[in-house]
């Protein structure tokens, strides 16, 4: 029943204040979490920016060929949008390619870089990717283009060459706040380039309205909800909820949120998976013309279009991640410390994803590979647990691999097939030896034991002024000791949720866990509990009544 072993209590002691309790226990302040504009940083601090705007305000001026050359991702796709979007506004020669995930891999490749230069490109833009492009760069000023990176990515200890590389994870970068998102590192690229163009007022309505681009991609990439991001993303919500946009508003009303208040988790949850469904199982561009459509019945037909193969993309998760959840025996959790599983049927658009839940489930590293028929080879993502760079994993085993790259949470890479085992094989062998049996307990973080008083509208008024959440500064998770169970049902197509009445200190409240209704024949009323939650309005009784939102629940003390 319990599906977190250790639950990590940040605090467990009476308070007088829930939010300064809850503040103290994540070791922040006030001013930590403050919408300041002082966080907003001049572009010019970035290495590269001047040199690099100057070379797209030139090619602009004279009218040279310019290419955007993004990613599939959400982050790759507003970013493209976004720089499109001005150079469109300055009246720029400017075009666009998105490479195919099956087809292409990820980012800008040599036969991208060759097509461009057939089609007269003097300058190519890559947003969100190229800090390791090392080959197509080099085939690039080969063939007499300029190539202006626009990246967030860690780079290799060497940089490509390139015309000018705008990314303030360089090293030799001195920009404050290293955490923007492609689309982050691409707004400030035409907030310095916007300069030549625009003036006064016009310019500064014209940046803002870019700001649910930049909100959507650095949610989508979940990226830090800190210092400069909070500021873009505070904003940026509230210029998504008002967009101009038809594609945004008709994805918002494809993914059933045109009326809720937009947050964080109506991105994460709602708004980016289909827009990286796109790539996942269709085409990027799908997503691009949505953002970019300019009437509401073409940008309709688009939502309705990614809606769908939303659909599907949770029909074939669901279907791989049982299927893979059955090749991991008993027998290999018990001698190996990683998941590395290879299903030669898996759609290479979801691997990442069941990867992600089988490190969930497993409370382990895992390692997905699928079979790419376009190039032969065998297409690897990976997902990580808290305190094992799989990045690194990945890379320490480099010899056995065609392509890779990646960071502590997540990694890809790309193999020959008769290469599989040797890499599986020396993968383990990493893991062994670098992490130990207790670093494979599932661990919950509960930010405080909160007292029966505080569940209620006035609590989820409050946690208001710790918005927007995210990375960095997820939602609070709470805990309830000795809660008296009067109602258990199931809920939903199937029974699939489980929903419970509880009573503690006196107080009646309703709880929900979502996708865990099998869990129901496992309790008894009158049963004792410990919850683990997360405190909602409950939207669908419209009272001001609040749900308990479980992450887990015990039927032993904690």
């Amino acid at each position: 029943m319990r599906r977190y072993p250790v639950w990590d209590l940040r605090c467990d002691r009476p308070y007088d204040s829930l939010l300064e309790a809850l503040l103290a226990s994540r070791g922040l302040n006030w001013d930590d979490l403050a919408i300041n504009p002082e966080h907003l940083y001049p572009p010019e601090l970035m290495t590269d920016m001047e040199r690099g705007a100057a070379r797209l305000e030139a090619a602009i001026r004279k009218g040279e060929r310019i290419v955007v050359f993004g990613d599939y991702d959400a982050d790759g796709v507003t970013s493209t949008a976004l720089l499109i979007d001005f150079l469109e506004q300055a009246k720029a020669d400017c075009h666009y390619m998105l490479p195919d995930r099956h087809r292409d891999g990820y980012g800008i490749r040599a036969a991208a870089v060759e097509q461009a230069a057939a089609q007269g490109t003097r300058v190519i833009a890559t947003v969100d990717n190229g800090i390791s492009a090392f080959e197509a760069l080099e085939r690039a000023r080969g063939l007499g283009i300029d190539v202006v990176v626009i990246d967030h990515h860690q780079p290799q200890e060497h940089l490509p060459l390139a015309h000018s590389i705008i990314n303030p994870n360089r090293r030799d970068c001195a920009y404050p706040f290293k955490g923007l998102a492609g689309v982050g590192v691409t707004f400030k690229v035409v907030q310095a380039l916007s300069q030549a163009f625009l003036t006064g007022d016009q310019r500064r309505r014209y940046l803002n309205g870019l700001l649910d681009l930049v909100a959507l991609g650095t949610v989508a990439d979940v990226m830090p909800v800190l210092g400069e991001n909070r500021v873009l993303i505070h904003h940026g919500l509230k210029t998504l909820a008002q967009t101009a946009r038809p594609g945004l508003r008709q994805l918002k009303v494809a993914a059933g949120c045109a009326d809720k208040p937009l947050t964080t988790s109506v991105i994460g949850f709602q708004l980016a998976p289909r827009l990286n469904v796109a790539g996942r199982l269709a085409s990027p561009e799908l997503a691009l013309r949505l953002l970019r459509a300019k009437t509401d019945s073409e940008a309709m037909a688009l939502a309705e279009e990614l809606n769908n193969l939303n659909s599907r993309r949770q029909q074939l998760q669901r279907a791989a991640s049982r299927e893979a959840e059955g090749l991991v025996s008993p027998e290999d959790l018990e001698s190996d410390r990683i998941v590395v599983l290879l299903g030669e049927r898996w759609d290479l658009g979801v691997i990442g994803l069941i990867a992600g839940k089988l490190a969930e489930r497993f409370a382990r590293p895992a390692v997905v590979c699928t079979e790419n028929g376009e190039q032969g080879l065998y297409v690897g993502s990976a997902r990580s647990i808290p305190g094992y760079d799989i990045g690194g994993a990945v890379s320490a085993c480099a010899t056995h691999l065609t392509t890779y790259g990646g960071h502590s949470g997540a990694a890809g890479f790309s193999l020959a097939p008769a290469a599989f085992e040797a890499f599986r094989a020396a993968l383990i062998d990493h893991a062994q030896a670098h992490l130990a049996a207790a670093d494979l307990q599932a661990r919950l973080q509960v930010d405080l034991v909160i007292q029966p008083r505080d569940l209620g509208m006035q609590t989820i008024e409050a946690l208001g002024r710790l918005e927007p959440f995210g990375n960095g500064n997820q939602a609070p998770v709470f805990a309830l000791r000795d809660c008296r169970l009067k109602r258990c049902d199931r809920i939903g197509k199937e029974g699939t949720h489980l929903k419970l009445g509880l009573e503690v200190g006196g107080q009646a409240c309703t709880a929900v866990w979502w996708s865990q209704g099998e869990v129901a024949g496992q309790l008894g009323v009158g049963q004792s509990l410990a919850v683990a939650f997360q405190l909602e309005e409950d939207t669908y009784t419209g009272k001001g009544a609040v749900q308990l939102v479980l992450k887990d629940l015990s039927p032993s003390p904690i």
